[in-house]
């Protein structure tokens, strides 16, 4: 994976850390001692100054932020994140790569209020990428298409330019959004990602008990959304990804792929989407109510070779030592 962490500070080439400065030769002169206990006390109070009075350290770096976040989202794990409770909706970052958020919300209803709108304007078939949609426009525009509004994804996944052109073209379109938008763009503000230039992702896992949503659909749910955050942090593995969609899949394979997921909704003609999708449904989708080869046109032989043959060649990192071939 790619470090985040910013580079040591390094000493100038050839430099000596116990070097020091020759100053010019004078004669020495006896100093009266009472001088001496002054300069003392002198000294011993300008530490006490410097020790007291100077300002604060600033927060550390977070990996993925492109400023210094002040109180960093608390760091969980995949199984951390499957165990916390639903009560209310939380905001992690991703114990493995940090540049990864993940917000977990108590229901599906409030998942929808928060980023159904967000869905719309980055990937969704039909709708308009250039603008955002108002309440009724995006209710409409998600009925036209036989969804139900709290399910128009169980897991959602966007990149930190997304977000950021997301509420950008609001405030531009002077669309009204909902507490949960605004709330969402707040906590996303306090943890670096709508900073120029954030090397960041936000994924959300839904909530326990939810009518299909047991704990191997959740599991399922999750590492799904943690491949796309992946894909959008790590250079390696997103060009990887391009890789292996262009020049390891054939035309029919992508075909079959690109018509699943257009029947699923999104945007078919969002090149970028339709590769980090296939390979997330095909690689990194374990339980079988969410993805079947042959809804792609595949049998199962053919999507366990291509499968199998993405896991090998996998840059290392945790996502490879997790997938099991």
């Amino acid at each position: 994976m790619t470090d985040r962490r910013p580079p040591w500070s390094r000493l100038p080439e050839g430099g000596d850390p116990d070097a020091t400065f020759a100053l010019h030769p004078q004669r020495r002169r006896r100093v009266p001692s009472r001088l001496i206990l002054a300069g003392v006390i002198a000294a011993g109070l300008f530490v006490v100054l410097v020790v007291f009075l100077r300002p604060p350290a600033s927060a550390p770096p977070v990996p993925g932020a492109a400023t210094p976040v002040a109180n960093p989202a608390p760091l969980a794990g995949e199984a951390a994140l499957l165990a916390v409770g639903t009560g209310r909706t939380t905001l992690w970052r991703f114990a493995d790569d940090p540049a990864i958020l993940v917000m977990i919300f108590p229901s599906l209803h409030q998942q929808a209020l928060t980023l159904d709108r967000i869905a719309e304007f980055v990937e969704r078939a039909g709708a308009p990428h250039d603008r955002v949609l108002d309440d009724a426009s995006l209710r409409a525009a998600i009925k036209a298409t036989g969804d139900d509004f709290d399910t128009v994804y169980l897991g959602h996944d966007y990149r930190a330019a997304d977000l950021q052109r997301f509420f950008a073209t609001a405030a531009t379109d002077q669309i009204a959004l909902d507490p949960e938008e605004l709330s969402l763009k707040t906590e996303l503000a306090q943890q670096g990602v709508l900073a120029a230039g954030a090397d960041a992702a936000l994924i959300s896992l839904p909530p326990k008990g939810d009518g299909v949503l047991d704990a191997r659909a959740r599991a399922a749910i999750l590492r799904h959304e943690l491949s796309h955050g992946l894909y959008f942090t790590d250079p390696a593995y997103n060009e990887y990804v391009q890789q292996f969609w262009q020049s390891t899949m054939t035309d029919g394979e992508r075909a079959g792929m690109r018509a699943f997921l257009v029947s699923e909704g999104y945007d078919g003609s969002n090149e970028d989407l339709m590769r980090n999708e296939a390979l997330a449904y095909l690689v990194h989708t374990a339980d079988r109510r969410f993805f079947v080869a042959r809804v792609a046109g595949m049998d199962d032989a053919t999507a366990r070779e291509l499968r199998d043959q993405f896991i090998a060649g996998m840059p290392a990192g945790w996502l490879r030592e997790r997938t099991a071939p």
